[in-house]
């Protein structure tokens, strides 16, 4: 029954965080808050299912919190941020603005991504729709980058995970199949940096799609703010997931090569 009531949390917790920006985004239609509601029930119901069974399934690191919960925090901040940064544009609210200016400016350095994607999107560096694009893809890549070394961090510097005799490396890593215990370390380590170095290559790789995804469905696709607040943060996102699988990797790597050593 503890099972299935966090289960049930988490389930709601995630319809939530798909809805919430069709609620804080001004002008939102009713059929975009229902299809939003319908995507929201269906991950939902993956999640329920997923989190209520007592074998692992598909989600990595299930029963080694907090893991989990940053990823969960990592797209929640960014969908809610991204938002509030739309409403904002519309309503000329002043304190929000300002942290999205902020936000530009820690996203200026050479060879950023955002200014990548900002130039693959096609729209005139001198317009509005410019300004308004630079800070919700700036804030987007801002808060996953930041939870990311955030997430790194506790993963390090607090010993996750904190009881190495608790940890079930096979239930946590339930699509990781060694052929061998000893060959175990060398694929998570050699898996790890493959993470790292595609996460990393998909926030550069990412924007090149954008001026096919236009041309397909229309330049009218970077005035739908409900859409751009999903493309912005997952193009961030899945990235930051990548990246921090990696890192987690490389840890339970390490404890378990401590582990052979020293049986």
């Amino acid at each position: 029954m503890k099972r299935f009531l966090g289960a049930l949390v988490r389930a709601l917790l995630v319809v939530l965080i798909i809805i919430l920006p069709s609620f804080i985004l001004p002008d939102v239609g009713k059929i975009t808050r229902e299809l939003a509601l319908i995507i929201g029930g269906i991950v939902a119901a993956f999640t329920l299912f997923e989190y209520a069974s007592k074998s692992p399934g598909f989600v990595d690191f299930r029963f080694a919190p907090p893991y989990n919960r940053f990823r969960i925090a990592i797209i929640a901040s960014q969908v809610i941020a991204l938002s509030l940064i739309f409403r904002a544009s519309v309503q000329g609210i002043p304190e929000i603005l300002e942290w999205a200016n902020k936000a530009v400016e820690y996203a200026s350095f050479p060879f950023s991504p955002v200014e990548l994607a900002i130039a693959k999107t096609g729209v005139d560096v001198t317009s509005v729709s410019a300004v308004l694009l630079t800070q919700i893809f700036s804030a987007s890549f801002i808060i996953a980058a930041g939870l990311t070394v955030g997430l790194s961090l506790v993963l390090w510097i607090f010993g996750w995970p904190t009881e190495r005799a608790e940890f079930n490396l096979w239930v946590n890593l339930p699509t990781f199949s060694p052929s061998s215990v000893a060959e175990a370390e060398k694929r998570m380590k050699r898996d790890a940096a493959i993470n790292i170095m595609l996460g990393i290559a998909l926030l550069y790789a990412v924007p090149y799609g954008f001026p096919y995804v236009i041309d397909a469905l229309g330049a009218g696709i970077l005035e739908n703010q409900h859409s751009l607040v999903w493309v912005t943060a997952l193009w961030a996102f899945l990235p930051a997931l990548m990246v921090t699988r990696g890192i987690a990797i490389t840890k339970v790597s390490r404890i378990l090569g401590n582990a052979l050593k020293n049986p």
